[in-house]
Formats: structure tokens, C-alpha cells, sequence
């Protein structure tokens, strides 16, 4: 005959039995997965980590690709003075700089007037390397000329060559803001032209 709560006893015996060893091969193979689970979210994160760094490189790793002229190109307008043997007057100006794809070449009409002065000059330059030569031609005025110089991180610096003159051209550029000095000596009726231009 069972004894009283002998079945009691066998079913707490099955419930805290402890359950037999698995096969080391089986404690092997999951640690191995396991290990290859890790490492396979550790390269994910690398390469989400290499992905961000490539997108976050500066502009100016690509900027740097551009010709000497990129910066240029678009439309530019502003005002300033030009000095002429009668005095010195405001001046309005209008540039439109066309620039190649690889912004080696480019060229420039700029018009500018005053109450009683007209100014229009058309010029192309081909550049090699961060120097530069090309031709000018004022409209107004049938004068033509050669224009050569350097590209500079802060815009160009060149030599305006003319019939009977000479003229000290420096164009800075930063962000939209461009600023032309023309600085004439010989045959001419302007002796200083100084315009500060924003991009359209």
C-alpha cells in the first residue's frame, strides 16, 4: 500500500530533477554562433559608422575638384564709383560670369552706368593651372586688350593691357559678395574704379 503523500513527493521530485548535461559539441556550437552573432552586428555598426564619416567629409574636399573659375559663375550686381577726369561719380553695375563645366574658361560682360558715364566690358580668359591670359573689349568706347593674371584663394589679381594704358585689376570674392578694383594709368579718361557686387 503508497504511503500517504508519497505521490505528492514524486511529482515534487520530477519538477526539481535536474535536467541532464547537454553534449559539450552542443555548448560548443551555440557558443560559436553566439560569438558570430556579436561580431556580425560589431561589422554592421562599422560599416554604418565608415558610411557616416564619407558622407560627413567637408565641402571642401569636393570644391577642391572645381576649376579656378567655378566660383564665378552666375549673376552679380551692386554699385560703386569710378573716378574720370571730370570728378567722381556713383556707378550701378550688372556682371554675368559663364563658366565652363570644368571652370577653366570663362567669360564676362559687365555693364556699368552713371548719371553721365557708360561702361561696358566683355572678357574672355582661359586659364592654366591658377594663371591665366585671354582679351577684353570695351563696347562703348571700340577698345580692345589683353587681360592676364592669377587665380588666388580669394579671387583673381590680373594685368589689363590697352592701347596706350595700362590697368591693376583685383577681384575678391567671398561667399555672394564680390568686390572689382580697376586701377587705370595711360590714355584714359578713368583713373580708379572701385564696385562692390552681391550674386543674384
Amino acid at each position: 500500500m503508497e504511503e500517504p503523500g508519497s505521490g505528492l513527493l514524486d511529482v515534487l521530485a520530477l519538477i526539481v530533477r535536474p535536467k541532464p548535461y547537454e553534449p559539450l559539441t552542443t555548448l560548443i556550437r551555440e557558443t560559436k554562433m553566439s560569438l558570430e552573432s556579436a561580431q556580425h552586428r560589431v561589422f554592421s555598426a562599422l560599416q554604418i559608422a565608415l558610411a557616416c564619416a564619407l558622407l560627413c567629409l567637408p565641402v571642401g574636399a569636393s570644391a577642391q575638384q572645381q576649376g579656378v573659375f567655378s566660383r564665378f559663375a552666375g549673376d552679380w550686381s551692386g554699385e560703386g564709383t569710378v573716378k574720370i577726369s571730370a570728378g567722381r561719380e556713383r556707378i550701378r553695375c550688372k556682371a554675368h560670369y559663364t563658366v565652363t563645366p570644368d571652370g577653366t574658361s570663362l567669360e564676362q560682360t559687365l555693364r556699368c552706368a552713371s548719371d553721365s558715364y557708360k561702361l561696358e566690358v566683355r572678357s574672355k580668359v582661359i586659364a592654366t593651372g591658377t594663371t591665366f591670359a585671354g582679351k577684353w573689349n570695351e563696347v562703348t568706347r571700340d577698345t580692345i586688350g589683353n587681360l592676364s593674371g592669377t587665380v588666388t584663394s580669394t579671387g583673381i589679381r590680373g594685368k589689363i593691357d590697352g592701347i596706350g594704358f595700362t590697368a591693376d585689376l583685383v577681384i575678391s570674392t567671398q561667399a555672394n559678395r564680390q568686390s572689382v578694383i580697376i586701377d587705370p594709368t595711360g590714355a584714359t579718361d578713368i583713373s580708379h574704379v572701385s564696385i562692390t557686387m552681391t550674386r543674384n
